[in-house]
Order: C-alpha cells, then sequence, then structure tokens
C-alpha cells in the first residue's frame, strides 16, 4: 500500500527532481551548498534555507506506489519547511546542472534568470554598462529611471531583457548592485541563451563581477539552460 511508503507518499505530495540514475550524496551536496553554504544534513536529508530536501534511490516498484515513470531510479524531493515556490525554484536550479525532470511536469520553469553581481565597486554610468553589452547583444537604448534605481538596456519589446540597479547614495549592500539579464527561451537550443551568457561573461570579466543563476553560481554554458528531460504534462 503506498501511503505506508515514505517515500511514495513524498513524491506523491511534494514537487521531486526525477533521474535515470540514483543520486551522488556527494555531488548533491555540493550544488546545494552553493545555494546555502550553511545548510544542514542528516543521512538522505539536506535542510536548505528552510527547505527539507531529501535524495532517494526508486526502484520499478517504489515508481509504481509513488505514480512517477517506472524508468527512474533517483528523485531529490522538496519536501517542504519552506513556501513549495521555494523547493521549485531550488530544483530547476539542480536541473539544469545535474539533468533530470521536474515532477510533476508542470513544475518545469523555462524563464532564465542570471545576474551579474558587481559587489561593492562604485556605481556605473548606465550607459558604461550598455557599451559592455553591446558587442554581444547589438545597439540598444538606454531608458532611466534612477528615481527607482533601475536602467532599462534596450526596448521593452527586447525577448532578451537587461537592467542594471543603480544603487543609491550611501549604501551598502554590495548584493543589491547588480545587472539581470532576462530571457524566456524557446527551448534549450534557443540561441539567444548563449548571447546571454555571453553578455554575461563580458560584464562580469569588464567589471569584476560574479554571475549567478538560480542563486548558484555559474561557471559554465550549461549552468544557466533549462533541462532537456521533460516529462508529459
Amino acid at each position: 500500500m503506498w501511503f505506508l511508503d515514505r517515500t511514495a507518499r513524498q513524491l506523491r505530495r511534494h514537487p521531486a527532481l526525477l533521474t535515470y540514475r540514483p543520486p551522488e550524496p556527494a555531488r548533491l551536496e555540493g550544488l546545494l551548498r552553493q545555494y546555502d553554504p550553511d545548510l544542514t544534513s542528516s543521512g538522505d536529508w539536506f535542510v536548505v534555507r528552510g527547505t527539507r530536501v531529501r535524495w532517494a534511490e526508486l526502484t520499478e516498484g517504489l515508481a509504481a506506489r509513488a505514480r512517477v515513470p517506472a524508468d527512474r531510479r533517483g528523485a531529490i524531493i522538496a519536501c517542504g519547511g519552506g513556501h513549495r515556490t521555494a523547493g521549485t525554484f531550488l530544483l530547476n536550479g539542480l536541473a539544469s546542472r545535474m539533468g533530470g525532470a521536474l515532477y510533476p511536469p508542470e513544475e518545469h520553469d523555462d524563464q532564465v534568470d542570471v545576474e551579474v553581481n558587481l559587489g561593492g565597486r562604485a556605481a556605473l554610468d548606465c550607459e558604461e554598462v550598455a557599451h559592455l553589452v553591446r558587442p554581444v547583444l547589438g545597439e540598444r537604448a538606454v531608458e532611466h529611471d534612477h528615481d527607482l534605481g533601475l536602467c532599462r538596456v534596450g526596448g521593452e519589446d527586447e525577448r532578451l531583457q537587461v537592467h542594471y540597479s543603480h544603487p543609491e547614495p550611501g549604501w551598502t549592500d554590495g548584493t543589491d548592485h547588480l545587472v539581470d539579464l532576462e530571457l524566456r527561451p524557446d527551448g534549450p537550443d534557443d540561441p539567444e541563451l548563449e548571447r546571454l551568457y555571453q553578455a554575461a561573461v563580458a560584464l562580469a570579466a569588464a567589471l569584476g563581477g560574479t554571475i549567478r543563476s538560480r542563486d548558484m553560481p555559474v561557471t559554465r554554458f550549461e549552468d544557466i539552460v533549462p533541462t532537456r528531460d521533460r516529462l508529459p504534462v
């Protein structure tokens, strides 16, 4: 009976990342520590920014009890403790880095949001940011809104949006000083993904910034690409 099986219950109630091979605990912990360096762990459990995450090996029988595809042998389950959207946010970030399919499939999120954090360096003129991305993205005008502390490089109709968070006078929090690049790609082979990545790398190299996506470091192009592994809706 499925309700007597802890893993089956969790998979029926909570979002998960399903993989073809059993999870590698050490690799999973390494990725989770990029998201939360202060995580805690116990056995097959992690607590990551308040969200409880569990890994499990699946058998064909367990998959049947949980009503997940029979060919999956691993699951990373966001079992609550925080808001459900925090769990799916984390699982989508893991999927880009280690593969797997989101379950239920509607938990998959194609949105790509990449931040180039500029830390404590001096505030930039918005035109400086535009100058750095134009060789990759082409000619773009700058729309200034310094009352909101935000500049947009390019028009509102651009698929690949670029915003510079202009720090206020006397600011001290370096996490608020960043360039944000956003895209909803047409699948993982969308060429705009490569342009977004190249623009982020150019900004980070020129300004000494760091690149993050879904609150985890980006060290390669694949880190920002939505997983190709999809379950039918």
